[in-house]
């Protein structure tokens, strides 16, 4: 009897959450769509409605990026066969109405469903909504 050694391989979807990391780090609309399905759902639990389709997300993620600055910072990170969940921190840069500037922590959570084409076919972002809403109110932002 030979004894084997088996390699332990990282699952689809941890490759498919790097590569969509990367969009969102280095805030990239169109490698961000590119790896969403054509039908796909976006959805930021906040009230807001959620975006529909591959071209409405990368616009919406134009717009995003143009509109607020901001970084993430990793936490715990859950991955199945056709999904993950991520726990991660943002810092968004703001400014209160006088003109100072601060940096706010919201606590975030996403929720990702992957088809078997290796596409994601839905994120709902779960924002902690107490401090999201403290940081818009310290920056005088009606949201």
């Amino acid at each position: 009897m030979t004894a084997t050694t088996e390699i332990a391989r990282p699952l689809p979807t941890e490759a498919l959450f790097d590569r969509y990391h990367v969009g969102w780090e280095t805030k990239d609309p169109d490698l961000i769509a590119s790896l969403h399905s054509e039908d796909s759902v976006f959805a930021l639990r906040d009230g807001t409605e959620p975006v529909v389709g591959r071209e409405r997300l990368r616009e919406h993620c134009r717009q995003l990026f143009a509109t607020f600055d901001f970084s993430m910072e990793m936490g715990r990170r859950l991955f199945g066969a056709d999904h993950w969940v991520f726990e991660w921190t943002m810092l968004l840069s703001l400014r209160e109405p006088g003109g100072a500037p601060f940096v706010a922590r919201v606590g975030m959570l996403d929720v990702v469903t992957v088809n078997d084409a290796g596409e994601v076919t839905r994120k709902d972002v779960h924002p902690n909504g107490r401090e999201m809403h403290a940081a818009f109110v310290r920056a005088g932002i009606d949201r």
